[in-house]
């Protein structure tokens, strides 16, 4: 695990950190999608980490990928995220897919450096509706995927998803049962990114996590054999919840914000006198300081023991992941607020590192549903 976390803050520091200011500030949205990045990652192992031995990864567990998830965002969000976007589907067609899926999409995935993989859920309208313990008919996920002899015929519209138009893999989830709730009519299947009748609309200007480009999809009549389904028919939700039962995705990512908001801070603090003494030597600025570091050290410390009970726990309680998510987000946003109180007028400036850390530490925040609609889940497993 250091090892493999020495090699990931080695990459982001020397190929990643050069250039990755000059690639968030480009104008037009679809020109920050770093490919040369992902493609230097995935030649040193990055990108198929989770792969089994077999296809070339070394099957690293939910502390390793966390902890390496952590040690990325230090430096760069996006350029993590895209990276784990690849474990979460790659990882779920280890766990639920079919030799032949396994065969097919694991080996093209590992042999091919610019692979990437997308998740399409959402819908212009159908957000928090494929969430929320809201399971009424004809209620979420829209797009419609009919049987049609050996194959599905797929239409519809997917937004706001992850690197779409730049992704190879599409992991799709589908109407297959529209009179039933979307939880039990909702399959899910593995599309090729190039079938015929798929198209790209727009890519999403994003304020932050600009390197992990979001975008529309449309599905004109594509059609998709029957053995790319994922699972069982009507079962898709079963992939959605592998995929994010455990994950920590989130709370990695955050930590790593935290942290390096911290250290800009902190030298800021050392560096800056005022009143005739470093302003770290103040009650208030140290004060401040030791709130930052007290939520960094708990975020921690809840990250590593739901790893351990993700990975021996064979009861797991999916509380802590929602609690996970709940409590990064409110860590990442107070470590801004007291980051930014510290900086002064310096962490406003657009050229000021601190300026990506705000953008990146808010866009995700809805990441995984907002913070109340995991409250709302929460509920249920409480009563």
């Amino acid at each position: 695990q250091i090892a493999l976390r020495d090699l990931a803050r080695d990459f982001f520091e020397k190929e990643v950190r050069p250039v990755m200011a000059e690639i968030d500030g480009r104008t037009n949205p679809k020109d920050c999608y770093p490919a040369e990045l992902v493609r230097k990652a995935s030649e040193i192992g990055l990108r198929t980490l989770v792969l089994p031995e077999e296809y070339g990864g070394v099957g690293a567990d939910v502390a390793t990928k966390a902890l390496l998830l952590t040690t990325m965002c230090e430096v760069e969000a996006g350029t993590a995220k895209v990276i784990s976007q690849c474990w979460k589907v790659s990882q779920v067609v280890v766990e639920a897919g079919t030799e032949f899926q396994k065969k097919k999409f694991l080996t093209e995935f590992a042999e091919d450096h610019d692979y990437t993989c997308s998740i399409l859920m959402t819908e212009p309208n159908a957000g928090s509706d494929n969430i929320l313990p809201y399971n009424a008919p004809g209620a979420g996920v829209a797009l419609t995927a009919v049987r049609d002899g050996n194959s599905y015929i797929l239409n519809g519209t997917k937004t706001l998803c992850s690197l779409a138009g730049f992704s190879k893999l599409l992991l799709v989830y589908a109407r297959t049962d529209r009179s039933q709730p979307v939880r039990q009519g909702t399959s899910t299947f593995l599309v090729p990114h190039d079938l015929p009748g798929i198209s790209y609309g727009q890519v999403h200007n994003k304020m932050g996590f600009r390197l992990y480009p979001n975008g529309e999809t449309f599905f004109d009549n594509v059609r998709v054999p029957k053995e790319y389904m994922l699972g069982e028919e009507n079962a898709g939700f079963a992939t959605f919840s592998q995929i994010f039962r455990g994950s920590l995705e989130i709370p990695a990512m955050y930590l790593g914000i935290c942290r390096a908001i911290y250290r800009i801070v902190v030298e800021h603090a050392r560096q800056r006198v005022q009143g005739g003494r470093p302003i770290i030597e103040h009650q208030a600025i140290g004060m401040m300081l030791a709130e930052i570091a007290m939520m960094i050290d708990t975020l921690e410390g809840y990250l590593w023991d739901t790893a351990y009970h993700i990975q021996n726990d064979t009861e797991y309680d999916v509380k802590k992941t929602r609690f996970g998510k709940i409590f990064s987000c409110d860590c990442v946003v107070k470590v801004i607020l007291l980051g930014l109180d510290i900086l002064g007028g310096s962490g406003i400036m657009r050229d000021h590192p601190m300026e990506k850390l705000v953008r990146d530490g808010l866009t995700f925040l809805h990441g995984d549903s907002t913070n109340s609609i995991n409250k709302l889940r929460v509920v249920p497993l409480l009563k």
